[in-house]
């Protein structure tokens, strides 16, 4: 690995805090979108299309909009497909007229376009794909290949960095829509808030109703810090192990015969692309290896219909639990929104004594985890996780004693 590479991984590694902080900014009024806002950015450091399966209201393109508003300069661009009836309708801005010479001494008139929307854009959001006008499908397909776009006979570079795309159900498997379905790697499914995310999205809108149009400084990406997360990307390493892994999943999911998952095996784009996506969740969470926690991505990347989501999820799951895992799932459990921490943080001070229990156990639990940790790496994700553990006790303790409120 030569200095540069080093370099380069090294400056990718470090940009995993401000990315987190950025998430976590986003998901304050964009309630249980976690699994958007990282396959938007698997998406940005992999290259590889996202689909989001959904109906509509669940706040699918808000969430993508306010994480698109947190990169410096990014440009977002969003077409409703259904409304979309031709490909100049999609990539050109405006259109001229304008005379030139003509060979035998006249004047000739000819158009010429200029283009933008989707031709200008980072981030590219197709939603209700599966309704587009078939005209504009060769452009979709070149869209979701990401290596520009064709006009007037050229083929034409565009400042891409993600293809997004959005529907309530999937193609007809039977239709013409194939090509750009098995190019969408990243499959998400997204479902509408459970009792607990409803009352938690009120809360976060009374709280953004009363701010007055205070704002505070906050965390944001740039368009160089994406570049600098792609080059990155093709050297973080992948452990043979790893590789094994992934064909053990993918055989033992073509030997069950609950669902038919022959079409993963046989697709060798989309299994090239898994150790992308893989090497990109590692990348975004500090890491310039590849670990068996990054398995979970699989969960996106090996359904083709939605009953085939929670086979996947089985399969995958002996596989990818680490110590790791285990220590964040301890804290996603303290931290509920429906949990008594969470209760006593907002104000509930008769829940103080069960809610510093719950804080110190999981403390214990996560010493002993860390001990447990198979790298300094790993340790040291840990410990960042008992150090959140901490400063939550911290502010229960606040409550309980009447320093905050």
């Amino acid at each position: 690995m030569t200095d540069k590479v080093i370099e380069t991984i090294t400056e990718g590694v470090a940009l995993a805090p401000k990315i987190r902080a950025v998430s976590e900014q986003v998901l304050e009024h964009h309630i249980q979108r976690d699994d958007v806002v990282h396959a938007t950015l698997l998406s940005l450091v992999s290259g590889s299309p996202v689909f989001f399966l959904g109906v509509p209201g669940v706040d699918k393109t808000g969430t993508i909009q306010a994480l698109v508003r947190k990169i410096q300069g990014g440009r977002f661009y969003e077409a409703l497909m259904p409304t979309i009836v031709s490909m100049e309708q999609l990539l050109v801005e405006s259109t001229s007229i304008e005379e030139i010479p003509a060979e035998n001494g006249g004047k000739k008139i000819r158009t010429h376009d200029t283009l933008g929307r989707a031709a200008d854009a980072h981030l590219v959001f197709a939603d209700e794909i599966w309704k587009a006008e078939p005209m504009v499908l060769q452009t979709l397909i070149d869209l979701a290949k990401g290596d520009g776009i064709r006009h007037e006979g050229k083929l034409v570079e565009t400042p891409l960095l993600s293809f997004l795309a959005a529907s309530n159900e999937l193609p007809d498997p039977e239709g013409n829509l194939g090509a750009i379905w098995s190019r969408m790697t990243i499959r998400v499914q997204v479902d509408p808030l459970n009792r607990a995310g409803k009352k938690s999205l009120v809360q976060a809108r009374l709280a953004r109703d009363r701010s007055d149009g205070i704002t505070t400084m906050i965390d944001q990406l740039t368009l160089a810090d994406i570049e600098v997360l792609r080059k990155a990307r093709p050297d973080v390493k992948v452990s043979d192990e790893i590789v094994e892994i992934v064909l053990d999943i993918l055989q033992e999911l073509v030997d069950d015969e609950s669902s038919d998952f022959q079409w993963a095996w046989d697709d060798d784009r989309r299994f090239g692309r898994i150790f992308d996506v893989m090497q990109a969740n590692a990348l975004l969470n500090g890491r310039d290896m590849v670990n068996k926690s990054d398995l979970s991505v699989l969960e996106w990347l090996l359904w083709d219909t939605p009953e085939q989501i929670p086979v996947v999820k089985a399969k995958i799951l002996s596989y990818c639990r680490t110590v790791l895992s285990e220590a964040q799932e301890m804290v996603d459990a303290l931290l509920s929104p429906s949990g008594t921490v969470k209760a006593v943080l907002e104000g509930d001070r008769s829940k103080g004594v069960n809610a510093l229990t719950q804080c110190e156990s999981t403390e214990k639990e996560l010493q002993r985890l860390k001990n447990e940790a198979e790298t300094t790496a790993m340790k040291s994700e840990v410990e960042d996780l008992i150090s959140q553990v901490n400063s939550t006790k911290e502010d229960v303790i606040a409550v309980v004693t009447g320093q905050k409120k």
